[in-house]
């Protein structure tokens, strides 16, 4: 009978299957999620006869800008430790306690958003290629196309961003 050494220096924090998904993955399905969820909840679940589609897309705004803001980032920030460093993947580094963070968040956002909308514009209706929708389910616009575009344009928004910051 062997017996397993017992190692002291044991991370208690790594003993679950989820430990050994690297941390940049975790924060780009977190990044994808929330955009899709967002997307899901704005522009699918609110119904189009109340609202017009320019009221959904202010939500989806909205609720991209609070859910990255007081979930996404926060959860960015807790994962940082040293040996991973989750912090790069922040869409700025103002103060959280301030205003000024919330308002930096809105405008990456809009920014993000409307550049996801023109792209998926420039996809389907001009080019008429097919979304995840479209494929799954005949529908233009799905919540998993949307954060799939988010997480490209939040990449490339990570990539300017480390130009100019160098």
């Amino acid at each position: 009978m062997s017996k397993k050494k017992i190692n002291p220096q044991l991370d208690p924090y790594a003993v679950d299957k989820f430990a050994t998904i690297s941390a940049n993955f975790k924060v780009w399905f977190l990044k994808f999620w929330l955009a899709g969820a967002a997307f899901y909840l704005a522009i699918m679940g609110i119904p189009s006869v109340n609202f017009d589609t320019l009221d959904r897309i202010v939500i989806m705004v909205l609720i991209l800008t609070l859910a990255f803001e007081y979930i996404g980032f926060t959860v960015i920030i807790w994962m940082s430790k040293k040996g991973q460093d989750t912090l790069k993947h922040l869409p700025h580094h103002i103060d959280r306690k301030k205003m000024g963070s919330l308002l930096a968040t809105g405008l990456y956002v809009v920014i993000i958003t409307v550049l996801v909308l023109f792209t998926l514009e420039l996809w389907v209706g001009i080019l008429r290629f097919p979304t995840i929708g479209t494929l799954l389910n005949d529908i233009d616009a799905d919540p998993f196309t949307f954060g799939l575009l988010f997480i490209l344009f939040d990449y490339l928004w990570m990539l300017i961003r480390k130009v100019f910051k160098k």
